[in-house]
């Protein structure tokens, strides 16, 4: 009785060992998206096409009304953006758990490494425009008539920055 066990546990695992490599055969693209080429297109900023509104360097051109509603509109997408960032963590969530379950440990351990790395990238770039705007906007809000930003301006530079 207990051969008659062990030999049903065999089939039964070897059976489910070939339904895992068929499995993985037919799902191999998928796995090789994210060891390897994963881009983050979704997570990506542009994937919620933000538009930063066109604030102009000199506050007295401005269209207050229309600026301000620009602005609010870029700042709920880039939350929208933001929401869908955090809802993407901790790195490898988003890869599905059926496909989880047939990566090998080094290839969950190869998509979570490169997954890392666009997500930084993917952060970086956002954090670029988001501080882009929040300077234009604070530039724009802080001047009074016709005053143009500098580079120098833009650039937090102080005022002997080159100077011998």
């Amino acid at each position: 009785m207990r051969a008659a066990w062990v030999l049903a546990l065999t089939v039964l695992s070897s059976s489910a060992f070939a339904g895992d490599q068929a499995s993985r055969l037919a799902r191999q693209a998928e796995i090789e998206y994210y060891t390897r080429h994963y881009d983050g297109a979704d997570i990506a900023l542009a994937r919620f096409n933000c538009k930063p509104p066109n604030i102009p360097m000199r506050p007295a051109t401005a269209g207050g009304p229309a600026l301000t509603q620009a602005l609010a509109a870029w700042h709920d997408c880039y939350d929208q953006f933001l929401a869908n960032y955090n809802a993407a963590l901790p790195v490898g969530k988003s890869i599905p758990a059926d496909l989880a379950d047939l990566m090998t440990d080094d290839e969950m351990g190869a998509a979570q490494a490169l997954m890392s790395q666009v997500f930084v990238q993917v952060a970086d770039e956002a954090k670029r425009q988001a501080d882009a705007v929040t300077l234009a906007q604070s530039a724009w809000e802080g001047r009074q008539g016709d005053l143009a930003l500098s580079a120098r301006d833009l650039s937090h530079q102080p005022e002997t920055a080159g100077k011998r």
